[in-house]
């Protein structure tokens, strides 16, 4: 059971990455995921927070608590992987700024694809991988799809609207295989974490995510919720894709990114309902 899971991983994380690209682009035009991201401050703050405050903070973390270097480098991956594809939703379910949300998870894809090849080797200094061929890939799986997705959206917009249902719908299929493969070749060792620090590492590491991204969003509720759910959350298809490619021989790395999606969905799951905005003058 364990080599045919090991063996769909590859290819359900492709479907479902390439499905949610598209599936974005053929949603969006530019001009909607330009227009939330005018306010500076909030923009600015999204890119500090997620490039610099929260790698960093996976790092300190990790040290912390001692923990060992493949769950290190889990944590740190998925870190660095901004641009959460279930941000967007977790807003919406909040009654926050679902625009601010998806323009930022556009802009945060653009920039993981070019940060994590280049800057992986600077916050793990000790791994070694070839950045060219990284980049390579995902600009092929990530970057190509969205473009492709708006392109079909500015020329041929009934059609874009048609198929964008349909790879919704795909893509949140191949979501839960993914969880479920993850889940599978995983559990044993999850099981083991606890008791260990790596699982009160990972819920730490979400909380202050979630607090940091809320505090930039100053003043405004919607915007607060949003920044907050967009930093939380982190681009786990990514930080898998990555692990898949260049930590093969280091099975903790992904067994550390499945325990961090876990509690990610463990956590703003119930935040999403905790963060309820009720509808009303002030959050309109």
């Amino acid at each position: 059971m364990n080599e045919f899971l090991s063996h769909a991983l590859t290819p359900v994380i492709l479907i479902y990455v390439i499905s949610g690209m598209l599936a974005l682009g053929l949603s969006q035009t530019v001009k909607q995921i330009i227009e939330p991201l005018k306010n500076g401050r909030i923009t600015i703050s999204a890119i500090v927070a997620s490039y610099i405050i929260l790698p960093l903070l996976a790092t300190s973390i990790a040290r912390l608590f001692g923990l060992d270097p493949s769950l290190r480098y889990g944590l740190v991956l998925l870190a660095m992987a901004a641009g959460a594809e279930v941000g967007p939703i977790f807003t919406a379910k909040s009654n926050a700024n679902v625009s601010l949300s998806g323009g930022i998870l556009a802009m945060s894809i653009g920039i993981t694809i070019i940060y994590i090849p280049f800057m992986l080797g600077v916050l793990l200094p000790e791994v070694h991988f070839d950045v060219k061929h990284l980049l390579l890939k995902l600009i092929l799986t990530i970057v190509a799809p969205l473009l492709i997705g708006l392109f079909v959206r500015s020329r041929f917009e009934k059609i874009a609207h048609t198929a964008e249902k349909y790879l919704h719908m795909i893509s949140r299929l191949f979501v839960v295989l993914l969880l479920f493969t993850l889940i599978g070749l995983y559990y044993k060792y999850i099981i083991a974490l606890f008791g260990t620090y790596a699982i009160l590492a990972g819920v730490i590491y979400v909380i202050a995510g979630f607090g940091i991204g809320y505090l930039l969003g100053w003043p405004q509720r919607g915007t607060m919720v949003a920044m907050g759910f967009m930093h939380g959350a982190r681009n786990a298809s990514v930080a898998v894709m990555v692990a898949n490619s260049i930590f093969r021989d280091l099975p903790d790395v992904m067994l550390m990114i499945a325990t961090m999606v876990i509690l990610m969905l463990g956590i703003l799951i119930p935040a999403s309902s905790f963060f309820k905005i009720k509808p009303g003058p002030a959050s309109a």
